[in-house]
Formats: C-alpha cells, structure tokens, sequence
C-alpha cells in the first residue's frame, strides 16, 4: 500500500502545472540569439539549429556570422597505423573521415561525404564543399550532408590538377569552381554548360591557394607569386609585383611546406616556414599585404586577439578572432598534417620547431609522404 501510495503521488506531481514540461519552442527569439552567440563550438550551434524549423530560421544569421568567430572543424582522414620507414610516396585510402572541433577535440563526429567519393584525388575545400576530381568530372560534396554536385566535362583528357577552389557559395550569384593543372586554370560558372580555360605561363607552374578578399581574386602559385584573377570582360590572370619589406625572403629549407594565404581581420596574410637560427630548427612567421603604395609583404609580429589554422598542403588555411571564447590561444598557429594527430598549437613569439624530433609535425623524415591525406580546416556551407 505504501509503495501504491507514493507511486501514485509521484503521477498527480508530474501532471501538476509547475511541473509540466518546458515548451521550447516558445523561447523568444532574442533569448534563442542570445545563447547562440555564447555557444563557443561549431557543433554546439548546429545542435540547436536542428531542433525545429523555427530555431533553424532564427539561427541562420547568427550561424553565418559565426566565420571567424568560432574555431573551424578539423575534416580528419582516418587511415589506422602508419610505419615510419616505410619512404613509399602512394596514396593511402581513408577508413572513415572524423569532423574534430578544437573546442571540443575527444568528441568528434562523422562526415557524411561516401566513402567513394571520399577515397577519390581531393583538390581542396571551399564554402562547405570538398572538391574532387574523377575522370573528366569534378565533384562538389557537401561536408555535412554529403550532396553532390558534378561539373559538366571537362575540355579534354589527361589533365593533371592540383588545386580547386570555389569564388563563392554554390547558392551566390556569379560563383566560380576553379581547377588548376600546370599552367592552366580552368573555370566553370556554376551552373553553365561548359569550362573556360586560361593560360599562364611558366608551364611547369599551378595556382595552389585561392582567395577572394575584398572584391578581388587573389591567387598565390607554386614559384610563390602572387596574382589577380578577372572574369569579366574575359578570364584573365595578372601577376602583382609585390615587394618584401626589408628584403626578400626565403624559407632556406625545402620540407615540403608551402606557403599559405589566407584572411584574418580584414588582412591578407602569408604564412611561411623560414630557419630559426639552429641546425634543423624552424619557425612560423607571418606577413601582411600592404596594398597603401606599392604591394609589400611586411612582418606582422603579432595577431593579437586572433589565431590561425593551417595544415600541411595550404589547401584551406582560416583564422578565429577571440579564440579565449572557446578556451583556445591567441596569436598562435594551430597546425595540422600527416592526418594522424590532431593538431599542435605554435606561439609566433619565436617558437623554435625541432624537425629532427619524431613527435614535430614537421618531422623532415615525414615529408618523403607526398600523396598522404592531409586533414583540412573546413567551415559547414550553412555558414556561407
């Protein structure tokens, strides 16, 4: 009876009024923005947009204001053990692809993208989209939800690409996949019927990294200049002669590290490896397009309040304002490569990197791993 008894208070308090569920959805609106812009992880915020229709309309605008302001997702390979010794340079095939968010680094999540495609040559990341080739064909995979656009075909066979990169959201009017083989770059308008080619010259040279800034198509190539890309009236291609404050640079080591572009707070930064004055030792250091006079690259000392995220092929560099908001470190690089670790966090307060330690990133016995699949930094397409 006792046992009946309080089973039976225990119903009339759950269908009590101050007891009755929380209605959700009738958060208002500010409050729901509000805790948005204090959620510090990608995935936390997608959470919230998927509970209903109404929180996925009242997240969108705080979601694409989320670039730059949270930390980008690691797209991680996954390819189980690796042997050092081994110096054959051949493509490994992924298992699976992880998605790693630095804010929550031991939860990761599952891509969508097929492990078809995912197994496929991949070229680069842009707007939410990893970009492969397959035969005459490119491919267009969504990384969350794993949609698939494919190109029109390409102009002809036995092309070599190196690179793709997207001027825009599939979505944005005018947007543009670009490929880049050795001295041609190739251009399909989304939505058109058929690739436009460009020619540059020399031929043994290919654009690397991509990035539209400020209205404008700027293009870093393998011989590391820099140039402007026009689609109208015609395509075009326009190499900027950009001085060196103090002198020019140079890395003074070859180990496979290439130098990067990429924004950050209004900038355009080049990231580059150069000697740190011992033997096999390195650092990162960091330089800013001065477009005052006449382009210059000059030394940024210090990021400030913000933190960069490269990895090993410069595919897809991003940078983060604030990153104390998600318990990450300013004025830092965090680095990614070789698709085994996660990352390794690199203070631009003359950090010296060992190369001859087994556990650096930039371990010069790793670089002989030419065709491994380097993890990218990427950003959902729902950001964009």
């Amino acid at each position: 009876m006792r046992d009946r008894s309080r089973s039976d208070r225990n119903k009339r308090r759950c269908r009590s009024p101050s007891a009755s569920a929380v209605k959700w959805a009738d958060l208002l609106d500010p409050l729901l923005v509000s805790v948005l812009d204090r959620l510090p992880s990608l995935r936390d915020r997608f959470a919230v947009a998927s509970v209903c229709r109404t929180w996925r309309a009242v997240s969108r605008p705080s979601l694409s204001s989320a670039t730059g302001r949270c930390p980008p997702l690691l797209f991680r390979p996954f390819v189980g053990p690796f042997h050092r010794r081994s110096r054959r340079c051949h493509q490994i095939s992924p298992r699976r692809c992880d998605l790693l968010c630095p804010a929550a680094p031991f939860a990761p999540s599952r891509t969508m993208v097929s492990s078809g495609t995912v197994n496929l040559f991949l070229l680069g990341s842009s707007c939410g989209h990893l970009i492969f080739c397959e035969g005459r064909r490119a491919i267009l995979a969504d990384i969350f939800t794993g949609d698939e656009l494919r190109s029109p075909d390409l102009p002809s066979d036995g092309w070599r690409f190196h690179y793709g990169a997207l001027t825009g959201s599939l979505s944005s009017p005018g947007s543009n996949l670009l490929l880049s083989a050795n001295g041609n770059l190739l251009r399909w308008g989304i939505g058109d019927s058929k690739w436009e080619e460009c020619s540059f010259t020399p031929l043994d040279v290919h654009m690397k990294r991509i990035v539209a800034f400020k209205g404008h198509i700027f293009a870093l190539d393998s011989a590391e200049r820099l140039h402007v890309l026009q689609f109208s009236p015609y395509f075009s291609i326009k190499q900027m002669a950009v001085q060196w404050a103090g002198g020019s640079i140079s890395s003074g080591m070859n180990i496979g590290f290439t130098q990067q572009l990429v924004e950050c707070g209004g900038e355009l930064m080049l990231v580059q490896v150069v000697p740190a004055g011992q033997i096999m030792h390195l650092k990162f250091e960091v330089y800013r397009l001065d477009l005052s006079g006449q382009p210059t690259w000059v030394k940024v000392d210090s990021l400030g309040d913000w933190a960069l995220f490269i990895e090993e092929s410069g595919r897809c560099p991003a940078s983060c304002a604030c990153p104390g908001r998600w318990g990450g470190r300013s004025n830092c690089i965090y680095y990614a490569g070789h698709g085994r670790g996660r990352w390794h966090v690199f203070s631009l307060d003359n950090t010296a990197i060992d190369t001859t330690d087994p556990e650096s990133p930039l371990y010069f016995e790793n670089q002989c791993i030419s065709m491994w699949p380097s993890p990218i930094w990427v950003y959902p397409s729902m950001l964009y």
